[in-house]
């Protein structure tokens, strides 16, 4: 085993712990503070002891209120959201060897947005509540995918070049957004319109314990497919000839990558809104902090990162400013934006991803 192996290896102990402190020092934040053990103590109760020390007034039931049916939902919705947006971020890197792709940049939040908006402001006659959100984000989620994949290929010449593919994701993402407006601007409901707006700058400020089972699912499925997949990813980064020399068919593998990488990100966006850059920072962390660009350690890595660091941008955007909350995608758009800068004059939009 080499040592980049062993330092990717070492790094998971390192995230849970700090996944697990996360969760705890994330849900004691908020208008009512409550102190870290009192947090602790009070999951602990909920999830081992079936309540007792509530029973015996150890804990306020206020208290408990506050930390398992509002803060708890809420952080661990953040966990799952910057999971699966990492693992996405982390995915398409590979598959288009493109450094600075994510599903923000190439436009699947956009369309996902877009049909999420379609659902909220013209209900369609088909599924229910979050159900039918979800499924009209994924429909828009995956048109995107697919006209930034075609529109890339045909302006690179066949091949999936980084310049033609970040043009096609800007042209979508413009689109899609177009797509959002003009349906804002034939929507009759003020109430909808307002929630539109605010659902398009991201928060996770509407995740409950019912809300929580499609994110979850569409999480967990990106994460063990990906990583499932990570032999497959490092074939990709090879360039396509040798990846199919190698046995992989190349086209096929990227349309599924593509179809799953929509799924997960409409499991969430339906809810969350446009949360971007996550998925563009958290994979180029853990290349770092992992010394290798070995995908089975990496997308499993991104999604205990990206939870994390999804945790604490959901904490400052509901703290900073005190009882006003701030909308998570300005968060991540003030933390991501420089970095995508910073990619974009390191590495150049034509080099490949080392």
């Amino acid at each position: 085993m080499g040592k980049r192996t062993m330092r990717g290896l070492l790094l998971f102990p390192v995230l849970l712990i700090l996944l697990a402190v996360t969760i705890i020092y994330t849900i004691r934040i908020g208008s009512a503070d409550i102190p870290a053990r009192e947090v602790s103590g009070i999951l602990r109760d909920r999830l081992f002891q079936g309540g007792r020390e509530l029973e015996a007034g150890v804990w306020e039931m206020a208290h408990v209120q506050i930390v398992w049916n509002i803060r708890l939902p809420r952080v661990l919705f953040a966990v799952l959201c910057g999971a699966g947006l990492s693992i996405c971020g982390a995915a398409m890197q590979a598959l288009v060897l493109n450094p600075i792709a994510d599903p923000y940049i190439l436009g699947i939040s956009s369309g996902a947005s877009a049909g999420a908006a379609w659902a909220l402001l013209m209900p369609l006659p088909f599924f229910a509540g979050q159900y039918q959100t979800t499924a009209a984000a994924f429909l828009g989620a995956l048109i995107s995918a697919s006209a930034v994949y075609i529109m890339a290929k045909a302006a690179g010449g066949g091949r999936l070049q980084p310049t033609p593919l970040l043009l096609a994701g800007t042209a979508v993402n413009a689109v899609m957004s177009a797509v959002t407006s003009f349906l804002i601007y034939l929507a009759k409901s003020p109430e909808s319109i307002a929630a539109v707006y605010n659902w398009q700058m991201g928060s996770i400020a509407a995740a409950q314990w019912k809300t929580l089972s499609l994110p979850f699912a569409g999480t967990l499925a990106g994460m063990t497919i990906f990583t499932c997949s990570g032999k497959k990813f490092n074939m990709i980064m090879m360039g396509d000839e040798d990846a199919a020399a190698m046995g992989l068919n190349v086209k096929a593998f990227r349309s599924v990558m593509f179809l799953v990488c929509s799924v997960v990100v409409a499991s969430f966006v339906s809810v969350t809104g446009i949360i971007g850059f996550v998925g563009l920072v958290v994979p180029h962390v853990v290349r770092i902090a992992a010394g290798t660009s070995d995908n089975r350690l990496v997308i499993p890595a991104s999604a205990l990162s990206g939870g994390i660091y999804l945790a604490w941008a959901d904490a400052l955007a509901r703290s900073a400013f005190g009882a006003a909350e701030l909308p998570l995608g300005i968060v991540t758009a003030f933390a991501g934006a420089p970095f995508f800068l910073y990619l974009m004059i390191r590495k150049g939009y034509g080099r490949r991803m080392e």
